[in-house]
């Protein structure tokens, strides 16, 4: 068991953004359904393959997946000269605003943005890449045939305690010894999953490794992997989403939505979950609550989490 191979790069803002497009079939591209897949934190495109696989199986399907500028195999970050960024301390933007623009750049780049007569492409996002998604359609004009919210972090208040902790005081977290960050690391990751012999066939691994590196890894690498990671917590910010939720714009939006959740989920609650929901109105056609799902709902119900999106996709 591996990542996603993401054999393809685009380069926006400094970031080299891994990323692949996958056909169910040899036909025109153009006579495919396309479909956008979005990870969150601190996750990878890999979470989405089991989904993925399944959908190339039955297409007829285009497939944009991706992994976010700073996170798994999009770590690289080289601005040229005058063009770098800093934020919160730390070379590179990872804050869901960029996110957001990172991933408009992308769709037009591959042609799968709804734009000179191309079908709008579905949309799959899961945990922060909902408030990605979101922005992207309500503040920078992407246009997508529907949504499908797993388990989306959209509303306030925003993270849990660990997350509230590193932000707070993030050079303590990169100075963590290798050690007790790789804990960290596979801590975070085990409270997202309900079933924790999900993680046990190596999944674990897989979400841990684009953080912590591999043994055979330069110390210099594996300490900048753990710099990466504790990034993109520092440069969270609640203003990307009270910007929408103070404008009252998820009523806005211009797709039909479902939104999926997990209902063992210690990372989201009921509570936000509705919020969102009250919050979208009308544009929110269809609920799926999982039952024996956590956070990580594709990992622990992989087959459930299928059909939900094989329904949705039908509609």
């Amino acid at each position: 068991m591996s990542n996603m191979d993401l054999p393809s790069t685009f380069t926006f803002r400094g970031w080299s953004i891994r990323y692949s497009v996958l056909s169910s079939s040899i036909k025109d591209a153009s006579s495919l359904r396309p479909v956008v897949f979005v990870h969150g934190t601190p996750w990878c495109s890999a979470v989405f393959r089991p989904v993925i696989e399944a959908l190339l199986a039955r297409g007829p399907y285009r497939i944009l997946v991706y992994d976010l500028p700073g996170y798994g195999q999009s770590q690289d970050y080289n601005p040229r000269d005058g063009e770098g960024v800093s934020r919160n301390g730390f070379p590179g933007d990872t804050s869901v605003a960029f996110q957001a623009q990172a991933l408009t750049s992308l769709l037009k780049e591959v042609k799968i943005d709804g734009e000179d007569g191309r079908t709008p492409p579905a949309v799959i996002a899961h945990d922060i890449a909902g408030t990605i998604v979101l922005r992207a359609h309500l503040l920078h004009g992407v246009e997508f045939e529907t949504m499908l919210l797993a388990d989306a972090n959209a509303v306030l208040p925003w993270g849990d305690g660990f997350y509230k902790l590193c932000r707070s005081n993030p050079q303590a977290f990169v100075d963590l010894p290798p050690s007790i960050f790789q804990a960290v690391v596979r801590a975070v990751t085990q409270s997202a999953c309900h079933n924790p012999k999900v993680l046990q066939t190596g999944w674990e691994d897989i979400i841990a490794e684009p953080w912590t590196g591999v043994p055979s890894d330069s110390e210099s690498t594996r300490k900048e992997r753990q710099r990466s990671f504790v990034r993109q917590v520092a440069q969270a910010n609640d203003e990307d989403v009270a910007e929408m939720l103070n404008g009252d714009m998820y009523a806005q939006v211009r797709c039909d939505v479902k939104v999926v959740w997990g209902e063992s989920d210690q990372w989201i609650p009921r509570e936000k979950v509705e919020d969102l929901i009250e919050q979208l109105g009308s544009k929110c056609k269809e609920t799926a609550f999982i039952p024996i799902a956590g956070h990580l709902v594709m990992l622990d119900q992989p087959e459930q989490f299928a059909i939900e999106v094989f329904d949705w996709l039908r509609r």
